[in-house]
């Protein structure tokens, strides 16, 4: 995450542990749309990890404190 925006790879292996880089002066959350596929919390300049999806798909994800950041994990 930087300048309130993600950048996602192309796609992550089912089950993959995923890093994530808050790169920004805020926190910021990785929050999946949909069910509890994943949600972490990345104090400001912090890096965290989260297991992706075991289920190949598209998981539309947002940060809870900025309605503005989203993107889409792809797994498969």
């Amino acid at each position: 995450m930087s300048g309130f925006k993600y950048t996602v790879p192309a796609s992550v292996a089912p089950g993959a542990t995923v890093s994530v880089m808050n790169m920004d002066g805020e926190n910021h959350t990785v929050t999946a749309d949909a069910g509890n596929a994943f949600d972490v919390k990345a104090t400001a300049g912090t890096t965290v990890t989260f297991v992706a999806p075991k289920r190949p798909g598209s998981y539309p994800f947002h940060c809870t404190y900025h309605s503005n950041m989203t993107a889409v994990l792809v797994v498969k």
